[in-house]
């Protein structure tokens, strides 16, 4: 089976701000599952453990990106895919390390979702927005992930609090599911 829509997954953030690369460091760990697939590499790696094996061969279908703090270079991301998976920090009332899905259309209207890291030079929101306007969406999901510092807070750091990074595992499985919706029946 294959998916019935082109898929980009889109890891967004800053590796030198902490707990705010968790997209990056997120479509890192998918790359390299990505290359041990296409390598041959048996599902019984340690590497494919905690995954749906279900969705894993999928993985091999999608396009999956470090977009780091884009800001509008995003816009040209967005096209030629029918849907984006975007991973990104944000700040919202919810607990360290909470991974919240917010769909494109409700995190362009306000619905309460809190507010996505804006290390990048325009927040993903603002790109959305632009996009929408410009030249159209493909449908988009995000997954958020909840960090406690302040979005103005600067700590130079490559690392992630223990809450933050063990989000990256459950993260990855949310969006391996959200692949295999997509497997053409």
């Amino acid at each position: 089976m294959a998916l019935s829509k082109t898929i980009r997954i889109m890891g967004c953030g800053n590796l030198w701000m902490g707990d705010d690369g968790v997209g990056i460091h997120t479509v890192e760990k998918m790359t390299v599952m990505k290359e041990k697939l296409a390598a041959g590499v048996s599902l019984s790696d340690p590497v494919f453990s905690d995954f749906p094996a279900d969705a894993l061969p999928y993985l091999s279908e999608v396009d999956i990106m470090d977009a780091g703090v884009s800001g509008l270079d995003m816009l040209c991301f967005l096209e030629g895919f029918d849907k984006i998976i975007i991973i990104d920090a944000l700040k919202s009332d919810q607990n360290l390390g909470a991974i919240l899905k917010i769909k494109g259309e409700d995190l362009l209207d306000g619905e309460g979702v809190g507010r996505m890291m804006s290390s990048h030079d325009v927040s993903v929101p603002t790109v959305l927005g632009i996009a929408r306007e410009v030249q159209g969406l493909p449908e988009i999901v995000v997954y958020g992930v909840e960090i406690q510092k302040h979005p103005d807070e600067v700590n130079l750091t490559t690392e992630m609090s223990p809450a933050v990074e063990a989000a990256i595992d459950r993260v990855i499985s949310l969006v391996l599911q959200e692949i295999r919706k997509e497997a053409a029946e």
